[in-house]
């Protein structure tokens, strides 16, 4: 059922409710009326009634001639009917007798507590509240008519601005979302509203956004590990085919240039599942205390025959000789050797990288952690680029990350590599300063 029909029949009902709502109250009201006449003039109704008792004990105790009776108090009420075992003995008025019992008092008439008949008397109040009654029943059909047609004319013009007002955001939200299925780009949601439309509204096109973005991203992705892919596969098809043709031995040089590409491209496909791995969350830690001093010895290592060929000078500062933190090993030096690479790499010749330790390992209260910072004077990174750094095959510069040799995929590793051990990383950078990259990892 549609919105507009489902308020159509919500405002049928309710005028329906209403209605008899209006009728039941009127009905009691005439009741109360009826009662606060007697109420007003009990007294008198009292005095009919002990003079009607009166005049039976004086007969003994009998009706005989009642109906001729002259009765003192009667003159105050408009209607009097004595209705003796469903006889009528006395009347005055011209009421029909069911008018009489059912809108005016009905008085038992009791001789030493046996009821000898009852009286059903109406005064001026009440005979008016009856007159009252009758002409509002009387033309109530005419009321109700006239009401029902008026109110089915506001209530329609009122179910057509409110289904307008309701459904017209739908619309537009459905529509968006049919342009959506339909693969369009040119998406525009109505977010104008402060209500729960607007709300939704807003929630969808942040949505269809972030679809948008993913998708974007998707297919840079595809492409990027393409061109990853193609590259080395080109450089060992156009080696292989010289080969071939010039039909001479292959040199130990090209054949290990060959090496060279096919180390990269094994690398790159390692990277990648790995990278995949740690994103789904298929991978599990086997953490222990590990000294993050002699890791970042270890690794400085390893890097100084990449320092020393552009004579970047490289230094590590740290607290103590020991500095304990809960790690798996592997991991740790992946993530730091890749941030140290990517540090040479985009350092000019005779920069510095400084790597420095804040924190002991040892603390003991809750939430401690030691934080690794490395630092660097190098190119420095545009701001536009800091929010992408570390999605898979980024460049800041593409042209001197392939000279380098880069895959694009160093800093998204190391990002997911200390996000498994519930750590951060964080990077400033100003262009043609430098950059800092601030790690935390949680202490033994």
């Amino acid at each position: 059922m549609k919105i507009r029909s489902k308020l159509i029949l919500s405002m049928s009902v309710l005028i329906v409710f209403i209605l008899l709502c209006l009728l039941a109250v009127t009905h009691v009201q005439f009741y109360i009326v009826r009662d606060f006449a007697y109420v007003n003039e009990k007294s008198r109704f009292t005095a009919l009634q002990e003079e009607f008792e009166q005049y039976y004990a004086a007969h003994n105790e009998s009706w005989a001639g009642v109906s001729a009776g002259e009765f003192e108090h009667s003159s105050s009420f408009v209607e009097i009917a004595l209705v003796v075992e469903g006889q009528v003995l006395y009347r005055r008025g011209t009421l029909e007798l069911i008018d009489v019992q059912k809108n005016g008092m009905q008085l038992k008439l009791q001789l030493n507590e046996h009821e000898i008949g009852r009286i059903y008397a109406m005064n001026t109040g009440q005979y008016k509240t009856f007159e009252f009654k009758s002409l509002w029943y009387g033309i109530l059909p005419s009321i109700v008519k006239v009401s029902l047609l008026f109110t089915c004319i506001a209530a329609l013009f009122i179910i057509l601005l409110l289904s307008w007002t309701l459904t017209s955001p739908i619309r537009k939200i459905i529509k968006g979302i049919d342009r959506i299925k339909q693969g369009k780009t040119d998406i525009a949601l109505p977010v104008r509203r402060k209500d729960e439309f607007g709300a939704i509204s807003r929630a969808l096109q942040e949505m269809y956004d972030s679809l948008t973005r993913l998708e974007q991203s998707r297919k840079q992705l595809l492409s990027d590990a393409a061109h990853e892919l193609k590259t080395p596969l080109m450089i060992m098809q156009g080696e292989l085919e010289l080969a071939l043709e010039l039909q001479a031995p292959v040199s130990p040089e090209r054949l290990s240039s060959l090496l060279d590409e096919v180390l990269r491209l094994s690398r790159l496909v390692h990277d990648v599942l790995d990278l995949a791995k740690m994103e789904a969350g298929r991978t599990e830690l086997r953490r222990q205390p590990e000294n993050i001093v002699l890791i970042l010895q270890g690794l400085m290592e390893q890097i100084q025959f990449l320092a020393d060929d552009k004579q970047i000078i490289v230094s590590l500062h740290t607290p103590g000789d020991r500095v304990t933190v809960s790690v798996e090993k592997h991991r740790i030096v992946q993530a730091l050797y890749n941030i140290l690479t990517n540090a040479i790499q985009y350092t000019s010749r005779g920069g510095q990288v400084h790597i420095r330790v804040e924190g002991t390992g040892v603390e003991k209260q809750q939430d401690a952690s030691v934080r690794i910072i490395i630092e660097d004077n190098g190119y420095g990174i545009p701001e536009e680029d800091l929010p992408h750094i570390f999605n898979r095959f980024y460049r800041s510069d593409d042209s001197r990350t392939r000279a380098n040799g880069g895959t694009g995929l160093g800093l998204a590793i190391a990002q997911q590599n200390i996000l498994l051990h519930q750590g951060t990383i964080e990077v400033h950078s100003e262009v043609g300063k430098g950059s800092r990259f601030t790690i935390s990892l949680p202490a033994d």
